[in-house]
């Protein structure tokens, strides 16, 4: 089961985390974002992060030439495309980047399904969060049962998603991958050691401390 923690800001927290058992580190560059890191803060902080660890920069209807300027100055892993970006966008993505793994957000509506089945050929991972204008860090959990039917394609399971839900949706037999987290692992906007450490032993049965 993956494990991706979100919205790192300061150095202080991706210390706090970087030898945790969790796969991937995200950097929110969206300046609508309460959570945004502009491109200079995400280098450093990427620089911070052990190889073993996906560094992921999460991106809303960016263009073409923003992707470029993210991926030749952080040294980011992983683009998350967290808006509207069309099949034809990403698909040119995969393009001009093949060595980049791509991630898409999509909203847990009545399209999901269809979404899914036209986004996977240019996506490694897909994260399903609740609908929301403001493009997800809603903290707002969706109804999770829209998810029972969906099998054979990877995705993280996002919204408001903290120690207590996770529990709860580990009762449904879904066939999730893993789960992708921000405000369940605060407080205050701070990265929490002991949050983190309780939701990595309750997913993956371990937990580390630096």
């Amino acid at each position: 089961m993956k494990l991706k923690f979100c919205g790192f800001r300061t150095a202080t927290d991706v210390k706090q985390a970087r030898h945790l058992d969790i796969d991937a580190i995200g950097f929110i560059h969206y300046p609508k974002s309460k959570r945004f890191v502009d491109t200079a803060t995400i280098k450093s902080l990427i620089q911070l992060v052990p190889n073993d660890k996906q560094t992921v920069v999460i991106v809303v209807n960016p263009t073409m030439d923003k992707i470029t300027e993210l991926v030749q100055v952080t040294g980011l892993s992983t683009i998350q495309l967290h808006g509207d970006e069309s099949v034809e966008f990403v698909a040119q993505v995969k393009q001009h980047f093949p060595q980049l793994n791509i991630i898409k957000a999509l909203p847990a509506n009545e399209k999901l399904n269809a979404n899914l089945v036209a986004y996977q050929p240019y996506v490694n991972l897909f994260i399903i969060d609740t609908p929301s204008k403001a493009y997800g860090g809603t903290g707002q959990h969706f109804n999770w049962q829209i998810l029972q039917q969906i099998r054979d394609i990877p995705y993280l399971i996002a919204g408001g998603i903290n120690y207590d839900s996770i529990q709860q949706i580990e009762q449904l037999n879904l066939a999730h991958s893993g789960y992708d987290i921000a405000s369940g692992i605060e407080i205050n906007q701070y990265k929490d050691k002991d949050k983190m450490n309780d939701i990595i032993k309750l997913v993956k049965g371990v937990s580390t401390h630096e």
